[in-house]
């Protein structure tokens, strides 16, 4: 099933999965040096807590450390099928609420065969991601695999070189703003530069909402035909957003009217 419209434009769905796309019981774990104890908590947990971490107060001992994020990384020499984030996948789906906002998005994008790609904090292979969409289908969760434009777990060193995301101290927001870029121009050597497509981003974390809208106006830009959206999808604020250049036709300025 063709997702071309008559003018050859297609829709490009990209996900994070994490409290977005799916609810997944992957641990991360706190380090309190002070008395050498490790702390497990969700990654819900970790989006509200972590502006906490080593300020007076409650979260004032806690830190993250090389340890922290093990259970996002796959295991050396270890099938994808075998790997913890299938694991994850398997128990979320075979108990309830796993469904993340951004769920019946996915749902679509399977059933109508619209490219798709997954942008996350995570350091899987890309080979264990493709996996847990292949036991979705298995499961019959989703109608089949949508086609894939690419595959991004940016903390992955080998997706952090394809990127570019290679100075040490740049930021999760910053890499995922990198592999937007980097999906939006696959997808156009794939499908085709000419056609009016159509780019939009789900994520949870404000900040990499920041960086989205930034990266998805930095391809407005770049390709003015081309329709670019981002969806926040933080707690309640489930809410899309078309991204304009400030001189586009829809803004006062194109208009001869001020801005403001």
């Amino acid at each position: 099933m063709s997702d071309a419209r008559e003018d050859g434009s297609r829709s490009f769905y990209f996900f994070d999965i994490d409290d977005n796309l799916l609810f997944l019981p992957t641990k991360i774990y706190l380090w309190n040096a002070e008395t050498g104890q490790e702390k497990a908590i969700s990654s819900g947990e970790f989006a509200a807590y972590q502006p906490e971490l080593g300020r007076p107060g409650r979260w004032q001992a806690w830190s993250v450390r090389e340890q922290t994020f093990r259970d996002f990384r796959d295991a050396p020499g270890t099938p994808p099928r075998d790997q913890r984030f299938i694991k994850d996948l398997t128990a979320a789906i075979s108990g309830n609420n796993w469904r993340g906002p951004s769920w019946p998005l996915l749902e679509h994008a399977a059933r109508s065969q619209r490219p798709i790609a997954v942008i996350t904090a995570r350091g899987h292979q890309p080979s264990t991601i493709e996996e847990g969409f292949k036991v979705l289908a298995e499961r019959g969760l989703i109608a089949a695999v949508p086609p894939i434009v690419g595959l991004y777990p940016v903390t992955n060193p080998k997706v952090q070189e394809l990127i570019g995301a290679t100075d040490p101290a740049m930021t999760i927001p910053s890499a995922k703003k990198l592999a937007i870029k980097d999906a939006v121009e696959t997808a156009l050597d794939t499908y085709g530069r000419d056609p009016p497509h159509r780019f939009g981003l789900s994520d949870d974390d404000p900040a990499n909402v920041v960086l989205a809208i930034s990266a998805m106006r930095d391809r407005k830009l770049s390709y003015p035909d081309k329709r670019f959206f981002v969806i926040d999808t933080h707690h309640t604020e489930f809410v899309k957003l078309e991204v304009f250049t400030i001189d586009d036709p829809v803004t006062a300025a194109r208009q001869g009217r001020p801005i403001l």
